[in-house]
């Protein structure tokens, strides 16, 4: 039903579409996480199109991040018994870009960002361990690809966060116009 209600707009033709807001664009449970997660409170009454769509993004780039979830925990096991490093606290791009320097120790591939203050004391080992991670079964095309991937959808997400704070501010903005309005 979600998915029917969440669809209406799109499948009603432009003459058709005077379907009341209300009945257009509820907010589903999936919509309400990804907005809670990100901590935007948000009215049922102002959702549109737009916001649907941008909280649809940032749900996909999430996605996009947390599907190589499990293959990168597996692959980090190495790091804890070739090097000693403990991951578990780390999030997933960080574990990604240490698998990087692991995988490419002659910096063949480039990653983003300080890594000596991303790592700290870690980025030595790190380093200088990368070659006893030769031939232990780390594909490092395979990290390559996770850690573009990653990377791009963390940059898609935050413009896609801020777009969608935006949205909803206007939204706010219009729906209290609109009640100040209706009672007047």
């Amino acid at each position: 039903m979600e998915l029917m209600n969440n669809q209406m707009p799109y499948l009603l033709p432009d003459e058709y579409s005077k379907v009341a807001n209300k009945d257009c664009h509820p907010m589903c449970e999936g919509m309400k996480l990804v907005l809670n997660r990100y901590r935007f409170d948000v009215k049922p009454e102002i959702i549109n199109r737009s916001i649907i769509e941008a909280t649809g993004l940032v749900y996909e780039c999430d996605f996009n991040v947390k599907k190589h979830a499990e293959s990168l925990h597996y692959a980090g096991e190495h790091l804890k018994e070739i090097s000693g490093i403990d991951f578990e606290d780390w999030d997933l791009l960080k574990l990604a870009t240490a698998l990087m320097i692991v995988g490419y120790p002659k910096g063949e591939q480039t990653v983003a960002g300080n890594l000596k203050k991303l790592f700290g004391d870690d980025y030595s080992t790190l380093v200088e361990d990368a070659p006893k991670y030769k031939n232990k079964g780390l594909r490092e095309v395979a990290c390559y690809r996770v850690y573009e991937e990653m990377l791009w959808a963390r940059k898609v997400r935050f413009k896609a966060l801020r777009h969608l704070a935006a949205l909803i501010r206007t939204a706010h903005e219009a729906y209290d116009t609109e009640q100040v309005m209706s009672h007047e």
